[in-house]
Order: C-alpha cells, then structure tokens, then sequence
C-alpha cells in the first residue's frame, strides 16, 4: 500500500512540474500562442454565451487568425476582438461552413495580447468540452501557422 501511495505521489510530482516547465516554454517562445479560454456563462443550456480566447502575439505580426467552430455550435452574435487594455481592434470577420475568419485591419504588433470574444453562441445545451482549432497567419508568411486547440468547458 505504501508503495501505491510513493508511486501516485511522485507520479503527480512529476506531471506538475512537466506542466508548468512547458507553460514557461510557451511563455518564452517567440512565436504567437494561445495563453486562455472562457465561457460567459459557463452553463450549458444558456443559449447565447460568450465564448472567448487569448492570443499572445510574439516574434511577427499577426495578420488573421482562423477559427475551426465545433459541429452543434453556431454564432448569433458576431466575433469581436480586443487588446489587453480593452480597446477594439478593427477588423474583417466571415464565418462560413463551421469556420471563421478574422483578418485585422493592421496587423497586429507583437508584445500584444489580444482576446477573441465570440459572442451568441448557440449549443444544443449539454455540457460539454467544446474544442476550437485556432490558427493563424504571420505578416511575411503566406501559410497558416496552427496555434493550437482552445478547450471551452461548459457545465
């Protein structure tokens, strides 16, 4: 018994200290990356919530972020953007077949963090774990640069 009890501590030592030397390594890389999500309300069954997401831009400029949407989920009420003091960032948005598209009208400079609020958000309320897959592209880079998943938890 003692044995179990040593193995399950140490294994959950070790799983804690992997997880915040990786969260550091994000925090230092040079490239943009996702830094969190929320759900405002966080209920399943309201209809109409918040969705949102941070990016923190770093290394180059962002020029457009693209937003994979789950099946079962829409947007009623549009995708609006802002930076960490609250101001809004203009910007281009079109959604269209479980996928939006954000293009800023400057691209949005590094040292920046930026928060994509996606607003109205239709469920079949069940509570779920809704995953957006999130990329981007990079001023001077045609390609899309994939960001990551944004897990969004609703109870």
């Amino acid at each position: 018994m003692k044995k179990l009890i040593y193995a399950a501590a140490f294994t959950f030592l070790l799983a804690s200290n992997l997880r915040a030397i990786a969260g550091g390594a994000m925090q230092n890389a040079n490239v943009a990356h996702l830094v969190g999500s929320a759900a405002t309300p966080n209920r399943a069954g309201f209809q109409g919530a918040t969705h949102r997401f941070d990016v923190h831009v770093q290394g180059r400029s962002l020029s457009e972020i693209a937003i994979a949407l789950p099946d079962d989920l829409s947007i009623r009420g549009g995708i609006e953007v802002k930076n960490q003091s609250g101001q809004k960032i203009e910007s281009q948005v079109s959604v269209n077949n479980q996928r939006a598209t954000v293009v800023f009208a400057q691209p949005v400079a590094p040292d920046t963090t930026i928060s994509i609020y996606m607003r109205g958000i239709n469920t079949p309320g069940y509570s779920r774990n809704w995953g957006y897959v999130i990329s981007a592209k990079m001023v001077g880079i045609n390609a899309e640069m994939p960001l990551g998943r944004v897990g969004i938890q609703t109870y």
